[in-house]
């Protein structure tokens, strides 16, 4: 938990709010994730942008546990997770789709919704893409792109030679390990929240030999991608779908809306959350959770209007 004695009440709740932890085997590598609410409830798992982890959601997820079966899942080579000598996309959908069984979400009335972030959104279009019968719907948060924008950073990375994975480096004092926390890429509107980014900083570092280390494998970022490609495989899904955007992230601009909307022949709403950047659940916590509330819930109440008429 986030030491900062100046974190509201409402953060300081979640935090508290009982969870579980879980391992699974997958693929013979361990798979952490947090879980919280009752098994039988629709389900509802977020997934982390490249090198995130599942506490990039803990002070969220627990604001679902009411009325969902919701889990923040780390993936190999992130958080408390193992890793592996070999990432791939393939295991990566295997992972999400393994942690959804272990948590009980496949046996439920309701199928799960998917969630994630930034990259984490391609997983789970991906993921959708192998196993949409298996799923009520994903939601990607400011994930999609849909043309090369000038200020979205990755076009100069990936047009470049890929930098290797930074050899891990022992830091061997805590705070100054904290301080050097940054978000990647930058976030665009100001993160005031210094207890949240402090909360993620402690549970992004591991004791070692000597100090102390980031959770992250470096190797996991070669399989980052523009996913240009992810937006016109959408409408063709079985599953729901919906988008989400911070009106000042990187990934877009002003015709996002009518861009994805085109891109989706308007199977699937676009949502622009004002005033929010790249990260949502972190510049606007409480509207992230009122969002992603909103559109899963519509579905749930939509698929049981179904199921009565059958």
């Amino acid at each position: 938990m986030s030491t900062s004695a100046n974190a509201p009440e409402w953060f300081r709740r979640a935090l508290a709010t009982p969870g579980e932890s879980h391992f699974v085997e997958i693929a013979d590598c361990p798979i952490h994730y947090l879980r919280w609410g009752d098994k039988r409830a629709p389900g509802l798992l977020f997934v982390p942008g490249t090198g995130g982890h599942a506490h990039w959601f803990s002070h969220v997820a627990p604001f679902f546990a009411d009325q969902f079966n919701v889990v923040s899942i780390d993936l190999s080579g992130c958080g408390d997770s193992g890793r592996r000598e070999n990432y791939s996309l393939e295991l990566i959908r295997a992972e999400i789709m393994g942690v959804c069984a272990d948590a009980g979400m496949l046996a439920a009335r309701t199928a799960p919704i998917l969630a994630g972030h930034s990259i984490g959104g391609h997983s789970v279009v991906r993921t959708a893409i192998a196993h949409s019968e298996a799923l009520l719907g994903i939601i990607a948060i400011d994930s999609l792109r849909y043309r090369r924008l000038p200020k979205d950073g990755i076009f100069r990375t990936i047009d470049g030679p890929m930098p290797p994975p930074r050899p891990q480096r022992v830091l061997t004092d805590l705070e100054g390990a904290l301080a050097r926390f940054r978000l990647t890429p930058e976030s665009e509107v100001p993160i005031a929240a210094d207890y949240l980014l402090d909360h993620i900083a402690r549970q992004s570092l591991r004791p070692v030999e000597g100090g102390w280390a980031w959770k992250s494998d470096g190797a996991v970022t070669a399989l980052i991608t523009p996913g240009l490609e992810l937006k016109d495989a959408l409408a063709g899904l079985s599953c729901c779908a919906a988008l989400i955007y911070g009106a000042h992230t990187h990934l877009a601009d002003e015709t996002v809306v009518e861009a994805m909307t085109a891109a989706t022949q308007g199977e699937v709403p676009v949502l622009v959350m004002p005033g929010s950047g790249h990260y949502p659940m972190l510049d606007n916590p409480i509207a992230f959770v009122a969002a992603i509330k909103g559109i899963a819930l519509a579905w749930i109440a939509a698929d049981m209007r179904q199921r009565h008429r059958l």
